[in-house]
């Protein structure tokens, strides 16, 4: 496989999955009073702490359940499946997808785990479990056997997830449901009926004072919105709080709210091109984490060799210790001074797509990937600006630039031997830099010269560019 083709990345999700014997508003309402058992009720999104996204399968015997918190807290699915399946009286699973190789599944009826399955590659030692026939022959829709769904769990698929939809048929489960996580639900709440997302909040006791108290959203805008409106910066009607500037006509920048914890926050910002295949702002922004990076990520990839290791650690999150307004007021206006340091002066410098192309190079290089339309992809990749290289004036360009901001990393980590970086190192990357140079190039020129792919590429950058100045027109941007 060359550098121009797209490897498939594993995934990492968590899901749970619990046996329904109630209608959808029971279902409902039984699980509302388990999360107030652990101090919580539901509120608006802005207000929440935690999310859930809840899927109900056509058959009416399965409800799968994931949370914005199972990325960072994956037990925090099996306490769930402990729970649910405890209080709800009923038998519930999860499951915990490793790197798309293998995934782990635990079967609760009760308070005790009732089941162990390892299904797919694992590098588990000795031989995993894989599954006690009188635990989930119970389970099956009518007409399914036991013995086919112990096959499957035992095939060592390339991807797990082809594993986990076979048996998802076999146990009466929606089979996209069985490979989704929150972020998928959460796109797909506005056009799936069977997905509901819930929102929580810290139920309060006492009320210790009349004032209103703000929310981190609130905060945000209050805050970050009085600095960048007058600079052109518009707050864009996404699902997610953001403020989008357009610049010349080709690309926008962005500065967004990616909320940690209950009391702890990021600022994200990043820029998106009308090249790509998509800008999509609606979908969470851990789905948009390798291009909208937090402020210390952009410091320190901005001051590669002389950043202050300290100092960027002391900026990867804000926060506020209480939940007094003047507090979080005081946490956003940290946050806000970070960003007038570090990412705004960046935004500055870009007012052009070569600019964009330097940008790229130093924060987010994949972004600068060449990818035609003959190029297909396992899953697809909207975060690729690089065929913006056939509107520049030279569209080789964009190889060239790359590829000097590598020479130029490679001598001065050859002169300041860093990493232990020697003479041969460096003349072996200085080939391998020269080698991708030219692969890239000759990419390029296929392109360029082949008249029915050239065609095909440039109708592709129409398409792009149609489709997302239509999205931005519906995030809030005039553009004529």
């Amino acid at each position: 496989m060359t550098e121009m083709e797209e490897k498939a990345m594993g995934r990492f999700f968590s899901t749970v999955h619990i046996k329904n014997n109630s209608s959808k508003k029971q279902f409902l309402n039984s699980f509302c009073n388990i999360m107030k058992k652990r101090d919580l009720i539901t509120c608006s999104e802005d207000e929440a702490i935690i999310s859930y996204a809840l899927a109900f399968s056509e058959s009416g015997k399965w409800v799968t359940l994931t949370s914005d918190s199972y990325r960072d807290r994956p037990k925090q699915a099996k306490i769930d499946a402990k729970q649910t399946a405890a209080e709800m009286k009923t038998s519930s699973f999860s499951t915990d997808v490793v790197d798309s190789d293998w995934a782990n599944i635990e079967l609760y009826t009760g308070t005790d785990t009732h089941d162990k399955v390892i299904v797919g590659r694992s590098e588990l030692p000795n031989d995993p479990p894989k599954g006690k026939r009188e635990c989930w022959e119970q389970l099956l829709v009518p007409g399914k056997m036991w013995k086919r769904l112990s096959e499957v769990w035992n095939k060592n698929e390339v991807f797990v997830e082809d594993a986990l939809c076979e048996a998802a048929s076999m146990l009466g489960i929606e089979p996209k449901y069985m490979v989704s996580e929150y972020e998928d639900f959460n796109s797909a709440a506005d056009k799936d009926k069977n997905v509901i997302l819930l929102f929580f909040k810290k139920k309060i006791t006492a009320i210790n004072s009349g004032e209103k108290k703000l929310t981190m959203n609130t905060a945000f805008k209050q805050v970050f919105g009085e600095a960048l409106e007058p600079m052109g910066f518009v707050k864009a009607k996404t699902k997610y709080p953001y403020y989008i500037r357009f610049v010349d006509n080709s690309f926008i920048q962005i500065i967004g709210l990616k909320k940690e914890k209950e009391n702890i926050f990021n600022i994200i910002a990043g820029i998106a091109t009308i090249y790509r295949p998509e800008i999509d702002l609606n979908c969470s922004p851990r789905m948009n984490c390798n291009w909208l990076l937090g402020v210390s990520e952009i410091y320190q990839r901005c001051h590669l060799y002389d950043h202050d290791k300290q100092y960027r650690n002391s900026i990867m999150h804000f926060g506020f210790r209480s939940s007094e307004n003047e507090n979080i007021i005081n946490a956003f206006n940290r946050a806000l001074g970070e960003v007038e340091k570090w990412v705004l002066p960046e935004f500055e410098k870009m007012q052009t797509l070569y600019d964009v192309i330097d940008y790229l190079i130093t924060v987010y290089i994949p972004g600068l990937d060449v990818f035609g339309p003959d190029v297909q992809f396992y899953r697809h990749v909207n975060d690729r600006d690089g065929l913006l290289c056939f509107e520049l004036d030279d569209p080789y360009e964009i190889a060239d630039r790359r590829a000097e901001n590598s020479f130029k990393q490679a001598s001065y980590r050859a002169q300041q031997n860093k990493d232990s970086f020697t003479e041969a190192d460096y003349t072996k990357l200085c080939e391998d830099i020269k080698q991708y140079n030219k692969e890239r190039k000759e990419y390029i020129g296929n392109i360029l010269n082949n008249k029915d792919l050239y065609d095909e590429t440039m109708a592709e950058i129409r398409r792009r560019k149609e489709k997302n100045i239509e999205i931005l027109r519906v995030y809030g941007l005039e553009i004529k």
